[in-house]
């Protein structure tokens, strides 16, 4: 199950010779050490040898192609990691980690790469890719499973279906299993059962030192609760994931309204999602969402809006009752697209999300919770929601609320009763500049009403926010200098917390 160098989350021949091409242009011909002298062929030897994965040094003809495939999005950022290692083992990984440590050079750690901010590709850096390490081990009367972090989620859920068995993964079918989980875990039913980071039972960690290490509630507790949510700021790689599993729902039924002229309806139905936030029972996904382009072709047209309710559980008359909530939709007999309470699958909610976010895109992203009243939030999400600008860009808007406290186990701290989240698409590179700006300049005008933002699709680099309480900061900020002292792992890109 070894992810392809090319393929939907890589670039082709011809991308990947321009955007060489622009490595060449800026002289960036030979890897170096952290201090920039140019490596030895003979020190890269060392770490070539001690690796049985693959191994791609800046300047190396298939470099660009290893750089690009750990993106999913097109528009891969110019930064360049002085080498990048597809390890098939933990000695892989500890080998990589030592070698930074003797050249002085930061690592960073990639495994789904569908991360909109790409925050593991870096200048001067050693890149781990953890997509080769692909195996898998259910404990099917325990309902544990142990996993390599590069596992594709979904793909993990196909190997636990035979076993009645399922994990909160990401909607979206293609993020690796680690960095949706290090980043919090907003996923399938994730409301009740608890976010994806909650089921971490246990990491096995290559730390700043090359040392590896077994990490849960009893041993080396530090890394575990740092693993829970901490984000691009984790000091060390996760090379195995022990998760607990959940017993397959039985129902999955879903509820969709969707109205062709957003601008029409938009004031009342935000106004009633909103006002019904405390009443959403936690095994329903309630959503809303824009989008510019046509539910059929998808061709350009007015701002759409779509209400969208996915009930997950054992009990098909509970499933119905709390679908019934929105038989309250505002204008619902308008809607030019409507099903109701109608059988769906895991696999027909994947697909689902990857027509939202194909891959193939340009894109950028920013996010926010709120717990703003519908008087004052919903004509300030006229905008964002509204004035879309391209025909694939998407706002989406979330019930996560009501909160329930997270456990003080697990740096994942931050939330609120409504997720907000803001999604540009587009295809044609001279827009890249306009595009990448649009969802953080949406957020920071909301700014006075965000209580803090989201990691899974975060864009600190553009937008410090509030990515943590200030209790659980000063705790990671603490185990990273404890764990970390020297800096070996590059961290977040850009401020998890306010300027």
């Amino acid at each position: 199950m070894n992810t392809p160098v090319t393929g939907p989350n890589g670039i082709g021949r011809r991308g990947a010779i321009k955007a060489l091409a622009g490595v060449l242009s800026t002289g960036m011909l030979a890897a170096c050490n952290g201090m920039g002298r140019p490596l030895s062929d003979a020190e890269k030897l060392t770490l070539n040898q001690s690796v049985e994965g693959k191994v791609y040094w800046l300047g190396d003809e298939a470099y660009e192609v290893a750089r690009g495939s750990t993106c999913y999005r097109a528009n891969k950022p110019k930064r360049y990691p002085q080498v990048i290692v597809q390890p098939l083992s933990d000695k892989d990984v500890v080998a990589a980690v030592k070698f930074a440590k003797a050249h002085g050079l930061k690592v960073t750690t990639r495994s789904g790469g569908h991360s909109w901010s790409a925050s593991h590709i870096r200048d001067h850096c050693v890149l781990i890719d953890m997509a080769r390490m692909q195996e898998i081990s259910i404990d099917p009367e325990a309902q544990t499973l142990w996993v390599n972090p590069g596992m594709i989620g979904s793909v993990i859920n196909r190997h636990l279906e035979p076993h009645g068995l399922v994990i909160p993964t990401a909607h979206h079918p293609s993020p690796g299993i680690g960095g949706f989980c290090l980043n919090g875990g907003f996923g399938w039913n994730s409301r009740l059962w608890g976010n994806g980071a909650h089921h971490v039972l246990a990491v096995d960690v290559v730390n700043a030192d090359g040392e590896l290490l077994r990490a849960d509630a009893t041993q080396n507790s530090d890394f575990w609760w740092a693993a829970r949510g901490g984000g691009a700021g984790f000091f060390g790689v996760i090379v195995r994931m022990h998760l607990q599993a959940r017993p397959r729902p039985k129902y999955w039924k879903a509820t969709v309204y969707s109205f062709d002229d957003a601008a029409a309806v938009f004031d009342d139905v935000m106004t009633w999602a909103c006002n019904i936030v405390p009443h959403v029972p936690p095994y329903l996904e309630l959503v809303m969402s824009t989008t510019a382009n046509t539910r059929e072709t998808g061709a350009p047209c007015p701002a759409r809006i779509s209400i969208a309710a996915l009930a997950i559980t054992d009990d098909e008359a509970q499933a119905d009752a709390a679908l019934a909530l929105l038989d309250s939709v505002p204008h619902r007999e308008k809607a030019n697209f409507k099903v109701e309470k109608v059988p769906t699958t895991l696999e027909e909610r994947y697909q689902s999300g990857f027509k939202a976010d194909p891959a193939g895109m340009r894109f950028a992203a920013d996010n926010m919770y709120t717990d703003a009243p519908a008087d004052v939030l919903v004509p300030r999400l006229r905008k964002v929601f509204l004035e879309l600008p391209t025909p694939h860009t998407h706002t989406f808007w979330f019930a996560w609320g009501p909160c329930k406290p997270f456990p003080k186990d697990m740096a994942l701290s931050m939330q609120g009763p409504i997720f907000l989240g803001t999604y540009t698409l587009w295809e044609d590179e001279a827009q890249d500049t306009l595009m990448a700006a649009w969802p953080p300049m949406q957020m920071k005008e909301l700014s006075d009403l965000s209580l803090g933002g989201q990691l899974n699709d975060e864009n600190m680099l553009h937008h410090p926010q509030r990515y943590y309480t200030d209790e659980a900061w000063a705790k990671y900020e603490a185990l990273r200098q404890k764990h970390d002292p020297q800096g070996r792992f590059e961290g977040f890109l850009g401020k998890p917390m306010p300027l």
